[in-house]
């Protein structure tokens, strides 16, 4: 008896249904490279091949190879690279020939040398570029056959903003190419960078019948006839001004305060001025509120006033007096200034 062929290796990755597809669709199942299903064995499986399947999906069983660093999954028909965002150790992916629309699935690969992508859907650089940045070791890449490869200035865009890639659609990149982009490009990103003009939106009128059309621009039009009032009356107020010439400045409180001392000083009596005192002033007392505090003088002069025989004697009484001069400044300040006068007065008849 003879014993059955053994299947090879690419024959048992051909096409495994399930593993978490929808029913009827082909999935990329990993364990299918390995000889044996166990989690043991696709922990230290670091290569699949798994192209030419025709599969449209990517098994959920690579999760459990975590130590993948080569993944061969050309020849089939992903639009998506899904279900590998923990395979960040994968160095190297094969992509070409699907249908791939967007590499966003490759964003957790640190440490990717090697990306061939050729003969794909993908479009749009800037989103492709977006992804491309992250890849800090790319040294092999292809996206020939895309849609984005025929976008103006695909080349030179691509060596500016992702220099450290070696080998470009099979095309090695020399230094005048990095020199040309770098002169090229920064221009190019100016003009890109400018925003296009946002379609404008609707005014809210337009969704309105037509008496709402009537009563808005009703309303705008008295709006406007009411600002235009009201501009004209403050020019008016603001052209006929105010003549400031015969309305004086009010004075200050303190000016109007020193004004009125002054002038009460200057009608107070004052001690020694007896000529101007009218029969029935009490001298005594005119001497005292224009002093305000007894002085040593005026005891002596009520005992000489007292005594009968100091009015027949004519005696004189000698006193000093203090003369206060009181003045305002310009500036409504009170300054006084004080001389010493002396003076006989004559006491008695």
């Amino acid at each position: 008896h003879r014993r059955p062929p053994r299947r090879g290796r690419r024959a048992e990755g051909r096409m495994a249904r399930g593993g978490g597809g929808s029913e009827g669709t082909a999935v990329c199942d990993p364990y299918t490279c390995i000889p044996k299903r166990n989690r043991k064995y696709a922990s230290e499986c670091t290569e699949v091949h798994l192209s030419n399947l025709g599969a449209e999906e990517l098994s959920e069983h690579f999760k459990d190879f975590g130590n993948l660093e080569v993944a061969w999954l050309a020849g089939n028909r992903l639009s998506r690279v899904e279900n590998l965002e923990t395979n960040f150790r994968i160095q190297e992916i094969y992509l070409n020939d699907n249908r791939l629309v967007s590499l966003n699935g490759l964003r957790t690969f640190k440490f990717l040398r090697v990306l061939l992508a050729s003969n794909n859907q993908l479009r749009n650089l800037e989103k492709q570029l977006a992804v491309l940045l992250r890849f800090q070791f790319l040294k092999k890449l292809d996206l020939f056959g895309n849609p984005v490869a025929e976008e103006p200035d695909y080349r030179l865009r691509m060596i500016y903003h992702v220099p450290q890639v070696e080998v470009l659609d099979r095309r090695a990149v020399k230094g005048p190419e990095r020199l040309r982009a770098g002169e090229v490009v920064p221009n190019l990103d100016k003009v890109s960078a400018a925003q296009p003009e946002r379609a404008r939106r609707k005014p809210a009128w337009a969704v309105h019948s037509e008496l709402e059309r009537m009563c808005f621009r009703r309303a705008k039009e008295v709006g406007h006839e009411r600002c235009r009032e009201e501009d004209a009356a403050l020019g008016q107020a603001l052209t006929k001004g105010l003549d400031y010439a015969s309305v004086p400045p009010p004075l200050p409180r303190a000016v109007r305060e020193n004004r009125e001392r002054w002038e009460l000083a200057k009608t107070a009596p004052r001690v020694g001025d007896f000529g101007s005192l009218s029969k029935g002033h009490d001298v005594f007392q005119v001497c005292a509120d224009a002093l305000q505090k007894p002085q040593p003088f005026t005891l002596t002069l009520r005992h000489h006033l007292d005594s009968a025989s100091g009015k027949v004697r004519g005696d004189v009484f000698h006193q000093t007096f203090l003369a206060p001069a009181r003045e305002l400044d310009r500036t409504g300040r009170q300054s006084v200034q004080v001389s010493h006068s002396t003076k006989l007065t004559p006491i008695g008849g």
